[in-house]
């Protein structure tokens, strides 16, 4: 049997004290205990926050198989439906693929167009309001021209092919169409990577066009360039890359060709802090209204950003080069988190790299960032491709010979 125990004390108020904290203890205990208790279901009770949405998401049925895709492809509506369609270069011909709408494709039957392209673009150049095709080859001078019926279909124009120079080392590595003259007539530009220059040929409208006399040197190993009105003037000028892969200043540079609106152009160079760009794209970065340059570099994850002053100058931005975080080639430009400033998409190896923009010319990666494509990642278009008033990005993977069709969220 347990007695309890008992305590003796001379200070009379010893057992009053007793018996208040008798009392207390087991009121202090469910205070606390209520507290901490009320604390950890609080936290418990919290609802878990939901996964966010990915800005993009593979549409149905991508990837798309394509035998032999060797990079190029275009955007364009070619059977006058109202829906984007698709033009794919491959080693087995040009693929044409019509949009549903809704962000799948279908290959057209009968076998590709029997034309080999590295280098492609998609306009009006006969002025009937129809989609043609322009055809360049890494190991030619000449363009091929098709136009289009309209249809999804394509016949040889009467003026094809377009021979851009007369020279020794051809080695195509762009295509460019724009208004160079002031005529309101496209012109076609092409970028030689041997001859470090660019040649120009002057459109009539009716799909007939003329080299000009000489071609216009640019920086050493040029690729795939851009057409801008980088000085205000309302002349389109032009910007080329530099793949030259020596660590030197001609290297760390790209050539801005400002045009006098006459078919001419004068050569300006925009020194950078990374060699090699090898493409490069024209946008406002920073929402001044005034045009801006993002470049990728050979074989390197960085990404050059520089800001215009509206005059034909540019300067690389404080931050620049920033990371993407793997080697990209082609890319674009386009708001693909719809918060108003300009975010950058590049094609990356196995996946698309999405830079979101701050609206003054600085860039982190996105959530979610790499997307996954087909291994080989080389180029890339962006647009609606399902009518929802959203920007959507196509790229070509070589390696794995597939179009991946990434639908923003």
């Amino acid at each position: 049997m347990n007695t309890p125990l008992r305590f003796e004390s001379k200070d009379p108020h010893f057992e009053q004290r007793v018996q208040v904290q008798r009392v207390m203890r087991p009121l202090l205990a469910m205070v606390l205990g209520g507290f901490l208790g009320g604390a950890f279901l609080s936290q418990a009770a919290q609802p878990a926050q939901p996964a966010q949405r990915p800005l993009l998401a593979p549409a149905p049925d991508s990837p798309i198989a394509v035998a032999g895709v060797t990079g190029s492809l275009a955007l364009g509506e070619l059977n006058q439906d109202g829906k984007p369609d698709l033009v794919v270069a491959s080693k087995n011909g040009i693929r044409v693929l019509l949009g549903r709408g809704d962000g799948r494709f279908r290959i057209v039957p009968g076998g590709p167009l029997p034309h080999q392209a590295t280098e492609m673009l998609l306009r009006d150049l006969n002025g009937d309001g129809r989609q043609d095709l322009a055809l360049a080859h890494h190991d030619s001078y000449d363009v091929i021209l098709l136009f289009g019926d309209g249809k999804g279909g394509f016949a040889l124009a009467p003026a094809s092919p377009l021979t851009m120079k007369k020279g020794q080392h051809p080695h195509t590595h762009g295509l460019l169409a724009g208004d160079l003259n002031g005529d309101s007539r496209l012109d076609i530009v092409s970028v030689n990577s041997t001859d470090n220059d660019v040649s120009v040929a002057f459109g009539d409208g009716k799909g007939r066009f003329e080299p000009a006399a000489t071609s216009f040197p640019v920086g050493a190993s040029p690729y795939p360039g851009a057409l801008g009105d980088l000085d205000g003037d309302g002349d389109l000028d032009l910007i080329a890359t530099t793949t030259e892969r020596r660590e030197s200043s001609s290297a760390r540079a790209l050539t801005v060709l400002i045009g006098d609106g006459h078919g001419g152009f004068r050569a300006a160079p925009v020194p950078l802090r990374t060699a090699s760009p090898w493409f490069v794209a024209i946008a406002d970065l920073n929402g001044d209204r005034k045009p801006d340059l993002v470049a990728t570099h050979a074989e390197r994850s960085e990404l050059t950003v520089l800001v215009g002053d509206g005059k034909g100058g540019f300067t690389e931005t404080a931050g620049s080069p920033f990371d993407l975080g793997h080697a990209a080639w082609h890319l674009a430009v386009a708001d693909v988190n719809r918060d108003g400033k300009s975010d950058v998409l590049a094609a990356a190896g196995e996946g698309l790299r999405v830079m979101l923009g701050d609206g003054r010319g600085g860039f982190t990666p996105a959530p979610g960032s790499p997307f996954a494509t087909g291994k080989g990642a080389w180029q890339l278009a962006a647009g609606d491709v399902n009518a929802d008033g959203k920007p959507d990005v196509v790229t070509s993977s070589l390696d794995s010979e597939t179009v991946t069709v990434l639908l923003s969220r």
